[in-house]
């Protein structure tokens, strides 16, 4: 079967889920935007250069015409991409068109789920496809009640690829991290400003880790200096090698990000390292895999984080067996084949199998 992926671009951490659909379909990934590192994929990857109106995108070439070659055509979900939105509605289609997204709004900008005037428009465009694909079961319920066919609603959890080597050994944590780009909205600041509350209180804190480049990197660097902290919080900078990354989270009892729960959840869970994060932090649905106390945190206020990371220097093996935890769930529920079987299972509906 010839399968297309119409995406926004071939992020690295989608390559393993591309890899495994392309060990049984004929698959070409076609992407608009980034750079892709000169490796040689299972799978046909295709640039298409796109034109952009503000929020709006349209692609220079004949999408219609490209998707005619293939049966099944995945579409990535943002109606703002005009010729991939209107791709159901051509009348002499032959080809079966998936849409793959979150499903409901992301929390960049506004709250999870947030309403907006699009999402009725969304309906219009998602009810004319053949199936839709989300990254969590949380949309379904909502989707059902809207008038969607059950049946057509399919769900390959968001999740990253982890270290396969990798050999945890609880005895080896000593460390705290933080991973992502440095920047204020995902509160590496709070976390600094409460690492150095709780140092008050008691100086045998576990070692705070930063990994991460971006606009707030000189500022951090600085802080840990006029705070004299230079022997407690390790500025690491970008590391982008899963081995080296991996050696890190070896290390963490847990990775804390204040104010945003990323696909670093999903990382951190696939190396049983529980993810602390609030409760309302910027998600684009990865925050809903964490299970408070059980395989990770959520904060109710800032105040928690110290008190957080207190407790962690008090009680580590609490936050090992939360990490136990969120391996196992990452290992049976999470991995890159859990993603790339559900999409199989929307492709095999649309086709008929």
């Amino acid at each position: 079967m010839k399968a297309l992926v119409l995406y926004n671009q071939l992020f690295h951490y989608r390559i393993p889920i591309f890899k495994i659909l392309a060990e049984e379909y004929d698959l070409t990934v076609a992407y608009s935007f980034g750079k892709v590192k000169n490796e040689k994929y299972n799978f046909q990857a295709i640039r298409l250069p796109v034109l952009k109106f503000g929020r709006f995108i349209i692609h220079k070439s004949n999408i219609f015409k490209l998707c005619s070659g293939y049966d099944v055509v995945i579409v990535y979900g943002d109606i703002a991409w005009l010729k991939l939105s209107t791709l159901p509605f051509h009348k002499k289609r032959k080809f079966r068109v998936i849409f793959w997204s979150p499903g409901v709004s992301a929390s960049y900008k506004k709250k999870y789920d947030a309403v907006t005037k699009w999402d009725n428009i969304r309906d219009i465009f998602y009810k004319k496809a053949d199936a839709l694909v989300f990254y969590s079961e949380y949309p379904i319920d909502k989707y059902v009640k809207r008038g969607f066919e059950k049946q057509k609603l399919f769900v390959a959890p968001n999740t990253v690829e982890v270290y396969q080597n990798f050999e945890r050994n609880n005895s080896q944590k000593d460390s705290l991290l933080f991973i992502g780009t440095l920047y204020m909205q995902k509160g590496v600041s709070a976390l600094l400003e409460n690492y150095k509350l709780a140092y008050m209180e008691n100086q045998n804190l576990p070692r705070l880790n930063i990994i991460g480049g971006g606009d707030e990197f000189s500022k951090v660097e600085l802080w840990i200096k006029e705070n004299n902290l230079e022997t407690k919080i390790f500025l690491l900078g970008p590391v982008f090698d899963i081995i080296e990354k991996s050696k890190y989270f070896k290390k963490a009892i847990a990775c804390i990000s204040p104010f945003q729960a990323g696909l670093a959840v999903l990382e951190s869970m696939g190396y049983g390292v529980p993810f602390i994060t609030m409760k309302d932090a910027i998600t684009g649905g990865e925050r809903l895999n964490i299970q408070s106390g059980l395989n990770g945190v959520l904060l109710e206020n800032e105040h928690q984080i110290k008190d957080t990371i207190i407790d962690i220097s008090y009680n580590k093996e609490k936050y090992l067996n939360m990490g136990n935890v969120a391996a196992e769930f990452y290992n049976t529920k999470r991995k890159p084949s859990d993603m790339a079987n559900g999409l199989k299972k929307a492709i095999e509906y649309v086709s008929g199998k």
